[in-house]
């Protein structure tokens, strides 16, 4: 995945692009481009897949599967 800027290591887009799944500082970070909300989803990848399942969005981000 590309670098997105300082800080940023990862990122994956959802389906309908309007939220990001961004690696920040060893976080993985929900962000909704539309109302700007930040969700902070865990530290390894394991810990995020189980949020956004608790969110009701990971069949969103078929790339992060």
């Amino acid at each position: 995945m590309p670098v997105v800027g300082p800080g940023f290591t990862s990122f994956w887009y959802s389906e309908d692009m309007e939220e990001q799944v961004v690696v920040s500082d060893g976080q993985f970070i929900l962000l909704n481009s539309n109302t700007r909300r930040v969700e902070r989803l865990g530290d390894t990848i394991e810990e995020a897949k189980d949020a956004l399942k608790l969110l009701g969005k990971f069949e969103a981000f078929p790339d992060f599967q």
